[in-house]
């Protein structure tokens, strides 16, 4: 994260988005500048600075949250930072976030003793990094009639961005392959192909979604196709390796949902068994899942109905003998007549 600023300063509106791919990438932040071109700057001659704080975790709304599925730290409406002791930055230890804080020096508020630029240096963004983080610099934000904040998203699943024309596209997400055949859109948009887990999945999904499939028939990949609800002109075709589905060739559908509605649409599949994929297409963007197809009906009947029958025939017999205790008898002597006329006899 760099930033170079102008004189005067409070005219720069710096506001940063960040988001990285996904967890065990590496991040590395440099903040400060001595540049001022036009002038001094704020303050003393050439002391440009910058520095990183989270925000404070005031509420407006609290039924509103962009990233259902992240923890979110700071509102980026308020002005006022968080104490360190009190704040998470991409799970960074207390004394990674000071520097931040305090620009690499710990001796000036206004920063004039900090050196030009602060490398914290590469930091490892694990799993426990995941969340929205809403991050100020009171250096300059304090001075400025403008915001100097940012943003930094990291996400928990695998992602790819990709710029989508009228010519032929695929895109690659670990083994899934999704291609878009000519002249699918009509002009070039920027597509979004992620792959999220079941229970990320049960977070992200309104309520009006959350009961249209039961979360335990759902395999463990879910691939979501953002912007939601494009429609192209022509159908885009997904192939997803069969290993994602414990290579179950047959008992497998593939669901779209529409989530904000609460419906899903069940697609046609292929197998394709020399590589090992299962195919199928849609012309609409979204979320796809994956469900284990219940058992046949007629198995069930072809195992259930004789188990019933013999239960019923040996209840019947039971029942019978309890309420004729002499016919029971009667059939016990014969039996038993029966049983002497096939001895050996000498």
């Amino acid at each position: 994260l760099k930033n170079n600023f102008l004189y005067p300063s409070h005219y720069l509106d710096s506001l940063r988005k960040l988001r990285l791919r996904k967890k065990k990438s590496k991040l590395n932040l440099w903040i400060g500048s001595n540049t001022t071109p036009a002038g001094n700057g704020q303050g003393n001659q050439q002391i440009d600075r910058n520095n990183l704080l989270l925000l404070t975790n005031k509420v407006i709304n609290p039924n509103w949250n962009q990233f259902e599925y992240l923890n979110s730290t700071g509102l980026l409406l308020a002005n006022m930072p968080a104490l360190l002791n009190q704040t998470s930055f991409l799970h960074l230890p207390l004394n990674d976030r000071r520097q931040l804080a305090a620009s690499g020096q710990n001796t000036d508020p206004l920063l004039y003793n900090a050196s030009a630029y602060f490398d914290l240096g590469p930091r490892l963004i694990s799993a426990e990094s995941a969340g929205v983080y809403h991050y100020v610099s009171t250096r300059n934000n304090d001075f400025s009639n403008r915001d100097q904040k940012g943003r930094v998203i990291v996400q928990p699943f695998q992602f790819k961005y990709q710029l989508i024309g009228q010519n032929r596209h695929t895109m690659k997400l670990g083994n899934a392959i999704l291609t878009f055949p000519e002249n699918c859109v009509n002009t070039t948009i920027s597509v979004k192909f992620s792959q999220y887990t079941r229970d990320q999945l049960a977070k992200i999904l309104p309520k009006n979604g959350q009961n249209i499939v039961a979360k335990e028939t759902l395999f463990n990949n879910v691939y979501v196709i953002e912007p939601h609800e494009y429609r192209f002109s022509s159908n885009i075709e997904f192939e997803i390796p069969l290993t994602e589905l414990n290579n179950n060739e047959k008992n497998v559908d593939v669901l779209q949902f529409e989530p904000r509605n609460g419906v899903y649409l069940k697609l046609p599949t292929t197998i394709d068994t020399n590589n090992r994929m299962l195919k199928f297409r849609s012309d609409t963007a979204g979320v796809f899942v994956f469900v284990e197809r219940p058992s046949s009906p007629i198995w069930i009947a072809g195992i259930v109905i004789p188990i019933v029958l013999v239960l019923i025939i040996v209840i019947s017999t039971i029942v019978y003998f309890k309420l004729s205790p002499n016919r029971y008898t009667e059939i016990k002597g014969e039996l038993s007549k029966t049983k002497r006329s096939f001895l050996p006899r000498v």
